[in-house]
């Protein structure tokens, strides 16, 4: 029987959020720009919205098609998103911000996710 896994799944709705705000919000690096100023560097907003949803994409393809290589691939997506997310937290706001812990947290689960495809529903 397939269990659900959890984390790749709360992972995805997380990616496929940030997906929308950054297509529903072209002016979001200008408005923080501490943060955000990071993500500038690697494109603007919609470009970005791409890159997640990719990440979301991957891992819904892999969970319905029950292909551990692709839900591999969309964690190691997630894990790399999220630790980018933190690094601009940290160096928008430094170590003790919200943001930083948050998406290091974040980024240590999609890790975690990638060796829990092989111990289970592999």
């Amino acid at each position: 029987m397939f269990r659900i896994p959890i984390i790749e799944v709360v992972l995805t709705i997380i990616s496929s959020w940030w997906a929308v705000v950054m297509f529903n919000t072209p002016n979001l690096f200008e408005t923080s720009p501490n943060i955000y100023d990071f993500f500038s560097h690697f494109g603007n907003e919609k470009q970005l919205g791409v890159v997640f949803v990719v990440g979301a994409g991957v891992k819904i393809i892999g969970l319905a098609a029950r292909k551990v290589i692709l839900r591999k691939a969309g964690l190691l997506i997630s894990a790399f998103i999220y630790s980018m997310i933190s690094v601009a937290y940290f160096m928008g706001s430094g170590w003790f911000s919200i943001g930083f812990g948050t998406f290091i947290a974040i980024a240590l689960l999609a890790l975690w996710g990638i060796r829990e495809v092989d111990s289970r529903n592999g």
